[in-house]
């Protein structure tokens, strides 16, 4: 099986139903070849919509879909050679497992012999070989999210489309075949944009994140220039844990949080507001010359990570430690702790950057 990789190109695309804000709002983006990229965002920002135009399932209202350069905004669904996977799968329950994956190739007027050849061969790709007679109802969760994904790659797509594919399953599935979808989409070196909410998703399986708000896309880059470097308070907030502590800029550059002045790598203008956030995992504790000096409030075990929460004077922040590191044994409610945080790892946003 060999899917080709398109170029995808959306320029100045817009979709405004009328009421309230457009969906999507003059979103420009491109997407290379062979590449995974994940929109990104919270329910009602744009990225599902975004989807549906790309398939041709949605009428934009302006802008232009280009696929290899050829555009895409008027043609018909059928005509766009686009692979997709709905969030509920879209199986037919009436059809066997071999007669779902066939249905596209069916529309597409592929002889029978070679519908039959591919079919094998797409379900091979994604390991149910041995199940082309049963019936979706009989299939777990898993397997039938794998007859959708046979069936949008069987048509050797230019463009796979996925719609939170794997929001119906449980956590330890939904990791299983997180790593599945990235070794076919490598393998097959098929273009792919993947719609979704979950940031681990999006950070384990993106070469590259579009993360999108109101319509728009609030930044685009490599999960770690996404978690480490955001460039907006909502990406910094929507994308993993972050803390976010309110300063003001000082005549020399440094900024005061509570009753400490702190050295920054972004100072803000004299006499700003600005917010501080930094991820719990860069926040370093100590029992005593650190930034900021407080108490620990609580810690809290989670499995894999260690919580500890620690409030002071103008400041609550929590800090994270791996349950292997044995520097958060030993901590409890009440102990005086210092705090403080490596100056690379802050982003410091003044308050007009966030629209407030």
């Amino acid at each position: 099986m060999a899917p080709g990789g398109g170029h995808l190109a959306l320029a100045g695309l817009c979709k405004d139903y009328g009421v309230g804000d457009p969906a999507v709002d003059r979103l420009d983006l491109e997407i290379g070849r062979g590449e995974f990229v994940a929109l990104l965002g919270p329910s009602g920002c744009g990225k599902t919509t975004t989807l549906r135009m790309i398939a041709g399932l949605v009428e934009p209202t302006a802008g232009r879909i280009l696929l290899d350069g050829d555009d895409l905004t008027a043609k018909p669904t059928h005509r766009r050679n686009i692979g997709m996977v709905f969030q509920n799968y879209a199986l037919f329950p009436h059809m066997s497992v071999a007669d779902n994956v066939a249905f596209g190739l069916e529309m597409r007027g592929i002889a029978k012999a070679e519908a039959r050849s591919r079919v094998a061969e797409a379900l091979g790709l994604v390991r149910l070989g041995g199940l082309e007679a049963r019936r979706p109802k009989a299939l777990s969760g898993g397997q039938q999210q794998r007859v959708a994904l046979a069936r949008a790659l069987v048509i050797r797509p230019d463009l796979l489309l996925l719609d939170e594919p794997l929001s119906n399953l449980d956590a330890k599935l939904r990791e299983e075949m997180r790593g599945e979808i990235r070794e076919i989409q490598r393998r097959l070196g098929i273009t792919t944009v993947f719609v979704t909410h979950d940031q681990a998703e999006a950070l384990a399986l993106a070469d590259r994140i579009a993360v999108m708000e109101r319509g728009r896309l609030a930044q685009l880059g490599s999960p770690e220039e996404i978690y480490e470097r955001p460039a907006t308070p909502f990406v910094a907030r929507f994308v993993g844990r972050v803390n976010a502590l309110a300063a003001e800029a000082g005549a020399d550059g440094r900024l005061r949080i509570g009753g400490a002045l702190l050295s920054v790598r972004e100072p803000a203008p004299p006499g700003a507001r600005a917010t501080v956030m930094v991820r719990p995992q860069h926040i370093q504790l100590g029992s005593s010359g650190g930034t900021l000096s407080g108490h620990v409030t609580g810690v809290t075990y989670i499995g894999d990570v260690v919580q500890i929460a620690v409030a002071g004077d103008g400041f609550a922040l929590t800090a994270e430690r791996g349950t292997a590191d044995p520097s958060w044994r030993g901590l409890a409610a009440g102990q005086a702790v210092s705090v403080g945080w490596p100056p690379d790892s802050a982003r410091v946003f003044p308050e007009t950057a966030d629209g407030r």
